[in-house]
Protein backbone atom coordinates (compact mmCIF):
# COMPACT_ATOMS: atom_id res chain seq x y z
CA UNK A 1 0.00 0.00 0.00
CA UNK A 2 1.32 3.40 -1.30
CA UNK A 3 1.55 6.68 -0.02
CA UNK A 4 1.98 10.23 -1.45
CA UNK A 5 3.84 12.54 1.21
CA UNK A 6 3.45 15.65 -0.18
CA UNK A 7 5.54 18.44 1.74
CA UNK A 8 4.33 22.08 1.40
CA UNK A 9 6.61 23.86 3.83
CA UNK A 10 10.37 24.80 3.97
CA UNK A 11 13.12 22.77 5.54
CA UNK A 12 14.37 25.75 6.45
CA UNK A 13 11.61 27.02 8.25
CA UNK A 14 9.59 23.16 10.11
CA UNK A 15 10.67 19.66 10.19
CA UNK A 16 8.01 18.78 7.43
CA UNK A 17 10.51 17.08 5.51
CA UNK A 18 12.42 14.90 8.36
CA UNK A 19 8.63 13.65 9.63
CA UNK A 20 7.96 12.96 5.98
CA UNK A 21 11.42 11.00 5.34
CA UNK A 22 11.11 8.78 8.90
CA UNK A 23 7.38 7.95 7.50
CA UNK A 24 8.34 7.38 4.17
CA UNK A 25 8.67 3.17 2.77
CA UNK A 26 9.90 1.67 -0.19
CA UNK A 27 7.10 2.16 -3.18
CA UNK A 28 6.38 5.69 -1.80
CA UNK A 29 6.86 9.23 -3.22
CA UNK A 30 7.20 12.47 -2.27
CA UNK A 31 5.72 15.94 -3.66
CA UNK A 32 7.29 18.89 -2.86
CA UNK A 33 5.13 21.73 -3.42
CA UNK A 34 4.86 25.57 -2.43
CA UNK A 35 7.74 26.48 -0.11
CA UNK A 36 8.43 22.64 -0.09
CA UNK A 37 10.15 22.89 -3.23
CA UNK A 38 13.49 24.71 -1.38
CA UNK A 39 14.35 20.85 -0.01
CA UNK A 40 15.39 19.96 -4.06
CA UNK A 41 18.92 19.80 -2.65
CA UNK A 42 19.03 18.72 0.83
CA UNK A 43 21.10 16.09 1.04
CA UNK A 44 18.67 14.35 3.25
CA UNK A 45 16.16 14.24 0.59
CA UNK A 46 18.47 13.08 -1.81
CA UNK A 47 20.31 9.86 0.46
CA UNK A 48 16.54 8.65 1.06
CA UNK A 49 15.60 8.87 -2.69
CA UNK A 50 18.09 6.52 -2.92
CA UNK A 51 18.32 4.63 0.34
CA UNK A 52 14.32 3.88 0.46
CA UNK A 53 13.67 3.16 -3.05
CA UNK A 54 11.25 6.40 -3.42
CA UNK A 55 10.36 8.70 -5.83
CA UNK A 56 10.66 12.62 -5.50
CA UNK A 57 8.53 14.85 -7.54
CA UNK A 58 8.08 18.97 -7.53
CA UNK A 59 5.76 20.85 -8.57
CA UNK A 60 7.09 22.97 -11.64
CA UNK A 61 4.92 25.79 -10.96
CA UNK A 62 6.20 26.34 -7.13
CA UNK A 63 10.03 25.63 -8.85
CA UNK A 64 9.56 28.77 -11.21
CA UNK A 65 7.82 30.79 -8.97
CA UNK A 66 11.08 30.62 -6.73
CA UNK A 67 13.90 30.59 -9.61
CA UNK A 68 14.68 26.94 -8.85
CA UNK A 69 15.23 23.81 -11.00
CA UNK A 70 16.06 20.02 -10.53
CA UNK A 71 18.72 19.55 -13.07
CA UNK A 72 21.54 17.61 -11.11
CA UNK A 73 19.19 16.26 -8.34
CA UNK A 74 17.51 13.03 -7.70
CA UNK A 75 14.32 15.08 -8.02
CA UNK A 76 11.63 15.05 -10.98
CA UNK A 77 9.94 18.36 -11.99
CA UNK A 78 6.07 17.63 -12.44
CA UNK A 79 3.12 19.73 -13.45
CA UNK A 80 -0.46 20.05 -11.83
CA UNK A 81 -1.51 17.08 -14.14
CA UNK A 82 1.60 14.50 -13.31
CA UNK A 83 0.25 15.94 -9.55
CA UNK A 84 -3.07 14.48 -10.01
CA UNK A 85 -1.73 11.47 -11.59
CA UNK A 86 0.38 10.94 -8.36
CA UNK A 87 -2.48 11.00 -6.18
CA UNK A 88 -4.51 8.42 -8.24
CA UNK A 89 -1.42 5.83 -8.66
CA UNK A 90 -1.24 5.96 -4.51
CA UNK A 91 -3.45 4.39 -2.03
CA UNK A 92 -3.09 6.82 0.21
CA UNK A 93 -2.01 10.74 0.59
CA UNK A 94 -0.24 12.23 3.81
CA UNK A 95 0.54 15.74 4.27
CA UNK A 96 3.29 17.28 5.90
CA UNK A 97 3.02 20.75 7.12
Amino acid sequence: MSTLHIVSKSPFRTDALQRCLALAGAGDSIILIEDGVLAVNQTALTNAIASLNIRCFALSDDLAARSLGTDGTAVSATDMAGFVQLVCEHRNSLTHA
